[in-house]
């Protein structure tokens, strides 16, 4: 976009990302996260400490939480005309997005394994009860 003025043109200056751009970053920023993840996990299962299933959640949740970051620390990034200050924008939002989004997977991860070991007691009981019951008489 330009800005005329007496026979002579002056160029903008952009205030925000394109939306191509931002989706570049987080993109890139999801490549990163998941390949730092990967190189951690990849140890782990070689050492029998995690199954295949597990590092690829933990992979991808990275991934995510990784790209997500990067996106929005980037948008932050925009606000200020210092370069200096761009970065560090982006860098605080970048930390505090990832630090709450590892919250929440967090006590997702947490909400889910406890339905699953409830489920499983309850039938663990179930079972336990129908052994003990006595057979019903003809």
């Amino acid at each position: 976009m330009h800005i005329q003025q007496k026979e002579q043109t002056y160029p903008l200056r952009q205030t925000a990302l394109p939306v191509g751009a931002i989706t570049a970053m987080g993109a890139a920023g999801a490549i990163i996260g998941g390949t730092v993840a990967a190189a951690k996990d990849l140890r782990q299962v070689k050492e029998g400490d995690m199954t295949r299933e597990a590092a690829a959640g933990h992979i991808l949740k990275e991934a995510l939480g990784s790209g997500l970051a990067t996106a929005v620390g980037a948008v932050a990034g925009t606000f200020f005309r210092s370069g200096v200050l761009g970065l560090a924008a982006m860098a605080v939002v970048g930390v505090g997005t990832k630090y709450l989004y590892d919250g929440v997977a967090g006590l997702a991860a947490e909400k889910a394994k406890s339905a699953a070991k409830t489920v499983a007691k309850t039938t663990t009981k179930a079972a336990a009860k129908a052994e003990t019951a006595k057979p019903a008489k003809a």
